[in-house]
């Protein structure tokens, strides 16, 4: 099953992209129960509910796409579009595939943003 959210962020999509696409920005934003435990240049390591994962992350900073693989089969798969929305607002797109938390996109999606707000448009 294919799950998509959006949501608006007022700040540019270099500053949205680059807090979703940076794996040590992507710490501290991520919201309950995942928790970033390990990485390297392009996978991630996960916890969530007491168990591994590994993910595989490729960010596209020309087009503002961000793409993820479960590895070892288990866990979602998905995309992150950033696009231009007014003249110094964003909006974020998300699509997952084949992930049991049909929430999981938009709180995924108000984390990103919260973070953004708070942290990175503040003064």
């Amino acid at each position: 099953m294919t799950i998509h959210a959006r949501r608006d962020v007022p700040a540019l999509p270099d500053l949205v992209f680059n807090a979703a696409a940076d794996p040590a920005r992507l710490a501290s934003w991520l919201p309950d129960p995942y928790q970033v435990v390990g990485r390297t240049d392009d996978v991630l390591i996960l916890r969530a509910n007491g168990e591994p994962h590994q993910v595989s992350l490729a960010a596209d900073y020309d087009q503002l796409l961000l793409t993820w693989e479960p590895l070892a089969g288990h866990g979602c798969r998905g995309e992150l579009r950033v696009s231009l929305a007014g003249v110094a607002g964003s909006v974020a797109e998300l699509q997952v595939d084949d992930c049991p938390d049909d929430q999981l996109p938009s709180r995924l999606l108000e984390a990103l943003a919260n973070e953004v707000e708070q942290n990175l448009t503040a003064g």
